[in-house]
């Protein structure tokens, strides 16, 4: 990634996390959210959503996932429900056990 594009990913992240998505209606539960990120647009990866708004969504992941990757996010399952959003991975962590070890990874997707 040339250092015009880093620059314009953190401009725009700055400017999401600008905008407070939790003062959004968020629905809790469990679902699927199947996107594509750029940098492989042939291959759709499936996420189950821990909770999704207007503005994005939390997903569990296998593995960290870069903030700043930018995908299409196509639909959400159960009920079919048509997204067709650009979306951005602007915060990952890992979720650890009481001992430390990892259990999974969570992400947050903003749809812009």
């Amino acid at each position: 990634m040339d250092s015009r594009r880093r620059q314009q990913v953190r401009r725009t992240s700055a400017f999401l996390e600008s905008i407070e998505r939790r003062d959004n209606g968020r629905s809790n539960g469990t679902g699927e959210i199947v996107l594509f990120w750029h940098h492989d647009p042939a291959t759709v990866c499936r996420y189950e959503t821990l909770d999704v708004s207007d503005s994005g969504a939390r997903i569990r992941t296998d593995a960290s996932l870069p903030e700043g990757m930018t995908g299409v996010a196509v639909e959400l399952q159960p009920g079919d429900v048509q997204l067709e959003r650009t979306a951005m991975v602007v915060w990952a962590r890992g979720i650890r056990d009481a001992d430390g070890r990892a259990l999974h990874h969570e992400a947050g997707i903003r749809f812009i």
